[in-house]
Parts: C-alpha cells; sequence; structure tokens
C-alpha cells in the first residue's frame, strides 16, 4: 500500500483476511487494462525473466499461455520434498480422472499469461476461491476451444508451501469434483492442449 501511494501504476485490493488465493487472482484480472496480462507467484519460484519464453506464444494467437513444470526441457533448480512430489503424481492422475484435461501436465504452475480478451471472459466464469483456481481456468479454456500451450520453464522450491497436508487436499479434492460439475453444467465445448519445446 505505501509503494502504491508514490506509483499510480500500483493498485492494492484484497482484504486483511485470507479469502483464497483464486479469489484474490480472480478479483485482481477482472481489474487489468493491458494487452496482455497474467499472473506469477509472488515468491519468484519462476523468475519473471522466463516471460521471454512466454511472450512468442501469445503472438502466435494462443489464448493461454502456462509455464510448466512437467516437460522434458523445463529446468528444476531446487526440488520439492520427496512426499510432495509422490502427492503431485497422484494429484496429477486424479485430476485427469475427474476433469480430464488431456495433454496439461502441470496445472499448477503460477506462471500464466493470456491476451485481455481471453483472461476477462475466462475470469469471469471462473468461481473457486482455493488453489484449484488454476484447474477451473485451464478446463473451461479448454472447454471453450481457447488454445493452450505449456512453455518448460526454470522453477525452484521455496520450502514454503501454505497448503496443510490433510485438510487443504480434502478442500482440493471437493473443488476438483466442483469443477467438473461446473463444466458440464455449461455444456462447453472441448479441445485439445499443445506443449511447447526449446526446439
Amino acid at each position: 500500500r505505501e509503494m502504491a501511494l508514490a506509483n499510480p501504476d500500483l493498485r492494492v485490493i484484497g482484504q486483511a483476511e485470507r479469502r483464497g488465493k483464486g479469489r484474490g487472482v480472480r478479483e485482481a484480472m477482472l481489474l487489468v487494462r493491458g494487452r496482455i496480462v497474467g499472473y506469477a507467484d509472488a515468491d519468484n519460484k519462476v523468475p519473471i525473466e522466463e516471460y521471454e519464453k512466454i511472450q512468442p506464444w501469445l503472438a502466435a494467437g494462443y489464448q493461454v499461455v502456462t509455464g510448466s513444470r512437467g516437460l522434458a526441457q523445463s529446468h528444476i533448480e531446487r526440488w520439492q520434498p520427496w512426499y510432495r512430489r509422490v502427492g503431485s503424481t497422484g494429484f496429477y492422475y486424479f485430476m485427469q480422472a475427474v476433469v480430464g484435461l488431456p495433454g496439461v501436465r502441470d496445472t499448477q504452475c503460477g506462471f500464466k499469461f493470456f491476451p485481455r480478451e481471453a483472461a476477462l471472459r475466462l475470469f469471469e466464469l471462473q468461481r473457486i476461491d482455493g488453489y484449484m483456481f488454476d484447474v477451473e481456468i485451464l478446463a473451461i479454456a479448454h472447454r471453450l476451444g481457447y488454445r493452450i500451450v505449456e512453455v518448460p520453464i526454470r522453477w525452484h522450491d521455496d520450502a514454503d508451501s501454505r497448503l496443510q497436508l490433510l485438510s487443504g487436499n480434502l478442500r482440493n479434492a471437493v473443488d476438483i469434483f466442483r469443477i467438473r460439475s461446473y463444466c458440464r453444467q455449461r455444456r462447453l465445448a472441448s479441445t485439445t492442449v499443445a506443449a511447447a519445446t526449446d526446439d
């Protein structure tokens, strides 16, 4: 807030209490004015310089360009603990079985960018307030027929996850089923997903 007082391009929103990452990103994205918009985790797990890998795909007409830790060309500088990697693998198969995002290897990388028009459409439809909002955004885009591409990025773990392993994952599981129900009710059409390489 202090920085925003001196910088008219910086706007602070939200409340003192935690209301969910999905809600925070949604409220912010509905205020955007730029031609290209997106979000990156504040802990800098993905250096902002990795946007240079994102921009060409936006210029090529993709509506969703997402960083991915799951591609062969991705560079993981510091891995998560083994139990979180095991959990992530289990989550991947569970999410694919329930929601179905063919070709998407990493839904949870917090480094996603969109043309403004696509972002406004997606976040007007998005409803999940918690961490599964990333899955929801990709599922909505997938069913709207948007062109989606995963781009290999440089990533490192900061060992500061706020996710509670039991209660947090139970909420996530419930939200995954909510996403499936919501997308089916919307009767959105399906499409495919591309994967980018450094070649």
